[in-house]
């Protein structure tokens, strides 16, 4: 999916998913703003819901991002998200 076509649809790219521990996901993200990321929808260029952001750390121009599943979000699909880039609401 382009840049432009995220836009279009309002989401937010959140970054690329690195590792995954049951049913949380740890994020390599880009420059964001806590405040605007904490507790939002994450979903799959697909706009597939996912699970939703629980907590930022690390260094600021490059900060992880844990990321809470979703109960119906089967552990297949989650193991399908390795390296890919997701997306915030």
């Amino acid at each position: 999916m382009t840049r432009r076509k995220v836009k279009e649809q309002g989401l937010r790219e959140l970054g690329t998913v690195l590792h995954i521990l049951d049913d949380e996901l740890i994020v390599k993200g880009r420059r964001i703003k806590v405040e605007r990321i904490i507790n939002s929808l994450v979903v799959t260029a697909e706009k597939r819901r996912i699970g939703k952001v629980y907590d930022v750390f690390g260094p600021v121009n490059q900060p992880y991002i844990g990321i809470k599943a979703f109960e119906g979000v089967k552990e297949e699909e989650i193991k399908r998200l390795a390296n890919k880039i997701i997306f915030a609401l």
